[in-house]
């Protein structure tokens, strides 16, 4: 299979196996490492209801990390105190394994909240788990984090910078499929970089990627106790530093952006009984946060994704969810496409609806364009349509 999603970076290699936390024989528990001690840096759920595996996390984050431990199938959440401790010892036992310090492991959850974390069943598991580090082993790794999860999901991407070893590249992983409206974050997702580049920059790249793809996700207006991007770059390209401002650094940038908004993009197509992705592109913002709020107020609308589940061309419940918005909008003035059909341009806009409706039935992604016609900002959301199956998985 080769390098691929996280190990497409020189340096990474990692592995999944079943643990026993899933019923069904399925991979349940995944391990990052580098062989070079890297820096991290993340952006977290603003629940305040967090998983103990991710205030283990925020702790450790400014070490240098070598190693991301992460379970599925148990959110350990809201679970009681001693499971804060069963984290602290699974990065002391892996550690030992691997021979690092417990500080450079990092850890995540994902799963039902409220149960206790199966700490002897993920404790049996990780001499198995070191022992099968390979690249090769990245898709079975994006496995072993999903829960409800149709696919898994990965990316990566070569960043045009030259380092003296080879050339920057930039890799990840994610998971999600519900409980999807983040705010600095998503639900799981896991990236990987060979650059050499200090923390703070990191941190600043990562904020900036993170607002413009994974904050724009809306499956289900609802937001986890767990979610968590980090990034980790180990500096095994040996490229010259990286340096706010430069020609590398804008580079560098808009590979991650690429980066996270594919792995985004993923999450929204495959949200809980999805058969549809909705792409809304919004331009003539007065200001970034308003072109960026009405965006996701349409890809978040129950109403209108239930509307793209019917292949119907309702765009009056496209402008009622933009107005519902703290947002300047010329509402006599507003243009309104869906599907590259205008439906409205500060009045209804004649068009033959049993053709869009068609059109509609036909496309797997429906995509919304509006121009507020107040500025010059414009901003992307992604979501999906809302259909029976949602509430079949979420039932219990």
């Amino acid at each position: 299979m080769g390098k691929g999603g996280i190990t497409y970076p020189e340096g990474f290699s990692a592995s999944a196996v079943h643990c026993g936390i899933k019923k069904e024989k399925k991979e349940d528990l995944t391990l990052i490492f580098s062989s070079q001690p890297c820096v991290a840096t993340g952006t977290f759920t603003i629940n305040q209801f967090k998983s103990y595996s991710l205030l283990w996390t925020l702790k450790n984050i400014k070490n240098p990390v070598q190693a991301v431990l992460v379970n599925s199938g148990n959110a350990n959440t809201c679970n009681g105190i001693e499971n804060y401790r069963y984290t602290e010892l699974l990065a002391k036992e892996l550690s030992k394994i691997i021979g690092i310090e417990p500080s450079s492991v990092l850890i995540g959850s994902t799963g039902i909240i409220g149960k206790p974390l199966p700490y002897e069943k993920i404790v049996n598991a990780l001499p198995e788990l070191v022992r099968t580090l390979s690249t090769e082993n990245h898709t079975l790794a994006a496995k072993g984090i999903i829960t409800t999860d149709r696919i898994p999901k990965e990316f990566q991407t070569a960043t045009g910078i030259k380092g003296r070893h080879k050339e920057v590249c930039i890799g990840g992983m994610t998971k999600g499929a519900g409980m999807i409206n983040p705010c600095m974050a998503t639900m799981l997702c896991f990236i990987t970089t060979d650059a050499v580049i200090e923390r703070d920059l990191l941190q600043e790249a990562l904020k900036e990627a993170v607002e413009e793809s994974f904050n724009m996700v809306n499956v289900d207006n609802d937001m986890s106790t767990n979610d968590m991007v980090i990034c980790l770059a180990n500096g095994m390209a040996k490229n010259s530093r990286i340096q706010r401002g430069s020609e590398e650094y804008q580079k560098f940038l808009l590979s991650l952006k690429t980066t996270c908004k594919e792995l985004a993009k993923m999450i929204a197509t495959d949200g809980e009984g999805a058969t549809k992705l909705i792409e809304v592109k919004v331009k003539g913002g007065w200001c970034i946060k308003d072109a960026r709020r009405v965006a996701k107020r349409i890809a978040g609308s129950n109403l209108f994704k239930s509307a793209v589940y019917g292949a119907y061309p309702n765009w009056g419940r496209i402008l009622a969810a933009a107005g519902s918005v703290n947002a300047k909008i010329d509402v006599k003035n507003v243009e309104v496409s869906l599907c590259g059909v205008k439906v409205y341009n500060g009045d209804p806009v004649d068009y033959d609806e049993e053709k869009l409706h068609k059109i509609m039935e036909k496309e797997d992604k429906i995509t919304v364009e509006m121009d507020l016609k107040k500025g010059h900002f414009s901003a992307t959301a992604w979501g999906c349509d809302l259909t029976e199956d949602y509430v079949k998985i979420n039932k219990e």
